[in-house]
């Protein structure tokens, strides 16, 4: 009797082990709509879908603490969006290829900030 309780137990495990790894649209639509994704990592995304590409406004959040607001095309940053840092630090700009691209603000944790273009991810001076 004790091994069955100990097989039902471990099937129970296993089962919801494996239920906690699935990735997938959890709410509304994600082909083309409002919809809410979540990975197997547990980062999230919710926003828009156009032919299951995140397009337009979403926000996408990762477990370690980064957060991205902002628009989409083709499942990549693009246009106008901020980014939030685990640290408190953020970027609130333009977006190109998933880059800082175009003009924008970066603040560090302690307030202090830079201001300019970017290009591919990095300050012109």
């Amino acid at each position: 009797m004790k091994k069955y309780l100990i097989y039902i137990a471990l099937s129970f495990l296993i089962a919801s082990m494996s239920l906690a790894r699935v990735t997938g649209c959890k709410e509304g639509n994600c082909e083309n709509g409002y919809g809410k994704w979540i990975y197997t990592d547990k980062t999230t995304y919710e926003g828009y879908w156009v032919g299951t590409k995140k397009h337009g406004q979403g926000t996408e959040t990762w477990p370690n603490g980064f957060i991205y607001k902002g628009e989409f095309e083709n499942s990549v940053w693009s246009g106008q969006g901020t980014l939030y840092f685990p640290n408190g630090a953020t970027y609130v700009g333009e977006w190109a290829n998933g880059f800082m691209n175009g003009e924008g603000t970066f603040t560090w944790s302690d307030g202090k900030e830079k201001t300019g273009t970017w290009v591919n991810g990095k300050l012109q001076e």
